[in-house]
């Protein structure tokens, strides 16, 4: 890359409709998860499964290995996590993970809407919180690089010369300018967060930390411009689970200047569309459970003969551990209900305990007839000769 030819411009060459289109999908979701009364565990089981993602997200695109649960644990304070051969690589792991929470506390109490834009001093405080401890070979925390970089693969669009050492804090001053700028600004707040990040890694401004720097700089954007509406808002999680994409993007928007940023910005609004679309789907299917809980109890007070109700208590019973054991594997999954093998239902200890007084035959009949006024669906695949058994949300509006 040759920097003498480096501007803060840009342009997004892409179809306006395709590009309104993306904005308009982002604030649906958005007002219609903001516009919802969350009772409060819900609300906090959002935000704290968003900041695990977040944080893994950024730390695993810098190839750490640690799981979602493991990063749980040590957000919840644990130690001793990382189950490495190389004890060392563990606690860096760990640290590293310890210090993206720590940053991204940060800028949930930095940014906002009302208060002060973007300041240099925010980018260094932030670098500084994100490395300590963890990234200080050729890197000072808190520091601009006195050093020149490379960074990229030809596999993942080539090599990336970064910025000139001695332009770096000149750089990240004017960079700083240009995000706080009326051209910025007149963006929708979501690519002005997309030009933040992708212009701030372009710079490359420090000795490491400078994707989870940029990744956090994004959210400060997100969060200034009201996308915190149920938890910790960003990119990181999306980003990780297509790094190879984000990276290869990154570069290829990097060819000439002013940069088309197109490539970049259509993949981070599918990404932040897919993301608050699956902060709607775990609102939605919580919801969705809520209700067919009280329907459940309607259903058992249905009278249909003088003896007989629409719902056996045994019946009941079987719906409620249904309802249990269909919770979706991912909170945030489009699919409401997980389904269940039928051989691993009557395996199961909830069954062989509440129907091992009748026959085999006596379970089958009551969950076909759960089946035939609609409460729970069964799916046939012949190719293996198994049957699944799941949760039919559109009994609610039956009973």
């Amino acid at each position: 890359m040759d920097w003498n030819s480096f501007c803060f411009n840009y342009r997004i060459e892409m179809h306006p409709r395709r590009l309104l289109g993306l904005l308009v999908r982002i604030d649906g979701y958005r007002e219609a998860a903001r516009n919802l009364v969350l009772p409060p565990e819900w609300r906090d089981r959002l935000n704290r499964l968003n900041r695990i993602r977040a944080v893994r997200g950024t730390t695993g695109l810098e190839g750490s290995p640690l799981s979602e649960d493991q990063v749980a644990q040590l957000l919840d304070g644990e130690t001793g996590v990382a189950a490495e051969t190389d004890a060392m690589a563990g606690t860096l792991d760990e640290l590293a993970v310890r210090n993206a929470g720590a940053a991204q506390e940060w800028v949930r109490s930095r940014f906002g809407s009302g208060r002060p834009p973007l300041t240099t001093s925010d980018i260094l405080h932030l670098h500084q919180l994100t490395t300590t401890g963890s990234d200080e070979t050729s890197n000072v925390p808190g520091r601009f690089r006195t050093h020149d970089v490379t960074v990229g693969t030809k596999d993942l669009g080539g090599v990336h010369s970064c910025a000139p050492h001695s332009w770096v804090e000149r750089l990240t001053g004017q960079f700083v300018a240009f995000i706080n700028s009326r051209q910025v600004r007149d963006e929708h707040p979501v690519v002005q967060a997309l030009l933040a990040h992708f212009f701030l890694v372009t710079i490359h401004p420090f000795g490491d930390g400078n994707g989870r720097v940029s990744r956090l700089v994004e959210a400060a954007v997100l969060h200034e411009g009201g996308y915190n509406v149920h938890g910790f808002y960003g990119l990181s999680n999306f980003f990780y689970r297509h790094g190879n994409e984000y990276k290869r993007l990154l570069q290829t928007c990097r060819q000439c200047w002013p940069a088309n940023v197109a490539p970049f910005v259509k993949f981070g609004l599918e990404g932040f569309a897919s993301e608050l679309g699956g902060i709607n789907n775990f609102i939605q299917t919580k919801l969705n459970r809520l209700v067919y809980r009280d329907m459940m109890a309607r259903a058992a007070d249905i009278r249909t003969g003088r003896r007989r109700r629409l719902l056996s208590q045994r019946e009941l019973g079987l719906l409620v551990f249904l309802l249990q054991e269909t919770e979706p594997n991912d909170p945030f999954a489009a699919e409401p209900s997980r389904q269940v093998a039928l051989t691993e239902l009557m395996r199961s200890p909830f069954v062989q305990h509440v129907y091992r007084h009748v026959t085999r035959r006596t379970f089958i009949r009551e969950l076909t007839r759960l089946a035939d006024h609609g409460f729970i669906r069964f799916e046939h695949y012949p190719e293996s000769g198994n049957s699944t058994v799941q949760i039919d949300f559109d009994a609610i509006g039956k009973y």
